[in-house]
C-alpha cells in the first residue's frame, strides 16, 4: 500500500474542497476550522483521499484535550484497506504534530455510516451524540439542511434564508424530519 499512494499535510485548496464536494457525504467544506490537511494521492499525484483535523465543533468539547477528524473522504475505487491505511498514516503523523492527545470523530449512520473503519482502527466507542432532538429540515428536492438555518437570525431579525425556509414548510415544499443521533469515537494519540 506504501508503494502506491503518499500520505502528505499540505493546505487546504480549491483542489481539495472541491475534492471534499465531489466524495464526502455531506457534499460541503463548510465550517471545518482546520488545523491539519492531509492528503492521499498516486505517485502521479492525483488525489484520492482527504482527511481533515481541525478544532471540534461541540461546545461542550475541550478543545486542549481533543482534535476533530473533521472531513474524511476517499474515491470510491481504492484498493482494499486503504481507508484504514490512509487514517493509521495520519494518525502516526498527527502523534508526531504539537496537537491535543485524543481524536474525536463522529458517524452518521443517518446515512449509513455506522463507524466501521473507526473500529478497524482501534478508535473507542463514547456512545451517541447527547444533542436533544436531532432534526433536519428536508427540502422537496431531496436536499436535508441543517435545523439550525430555519431558526437563523442577524441582528434579532430571522435571516432571508431562514425565512425562505419557513415559507417553504407553510407551502408544503420542505419538512423537518427526526434524525438517529450520530456516533462518537475516539483516539488516543498519546498518554
Amino acid at each position: 500500500m506504501k508503494d502506491i499512494y503518499k500520505v502528505e499535510e499540505e493546505a487546504l485548496s480549491v483542489e481539495i474542497m472541491d475534492f471534499i464536494v465531489q466524495w464526502h457525504y455531506s457534499k460541503s467544506y463548510r465550517s471545518l476550522k482546520q488545523k491539519h490537511v492531509f492528503t492521499l494521492r498516486t505517485h502521479d499525484n492525483t488525489l484520492v483521499g482527504v482527511a481533515i483535523y481541525g478544532q471540534p465543533m461541540g461546545t461542550n468539547v475541550d478543545n486542549d484535550k481533543y482534535i476533530e477528524l473533521r472531513r474524511f473522504c476517499l474515491i470510491d475505487n481504492t484498493q482494499k484497506n486503504t481507508e484504514s491505511f490512509f487514517l493509521g498514516k495520519t494518525l502516526r503523523l498527527l502523534k508526531e504534530l504539537d496537537t491535543p492527545p485524543y481524536v474525536l470523530s463522529y458517524t452518521d449512520p443517518n446515512v449509513g455510516h455506522n463507524g466501521t473503519i473507526y473500529k478497524a482502527s482501534n478508535f473507542v466507542f463514547t456512545g451517541a451524540e447527547k444533542t436533544p432532538n436531532p432534526r433536519v429540515l428536508l427540502l422537496d428536492d431531496g436536499k436535508k439542511v441543517h435545523i439550525r438555518q430555519l431558526y437563523a437570525k442577524l441582528n434579532g431579525e430571522y435571516t432571508k434564508a431562514a425565512i425562505k425556509f419557513q415559507e417553504l414548510i407553510k407551502e408544503g415544499k420542505a419538512k423537518v424530519i427526526k434524525q438517529k443521533h450520530k456516533l462518537r469515537f475516539e483516539y488516543q494519540l498519546r498518554r
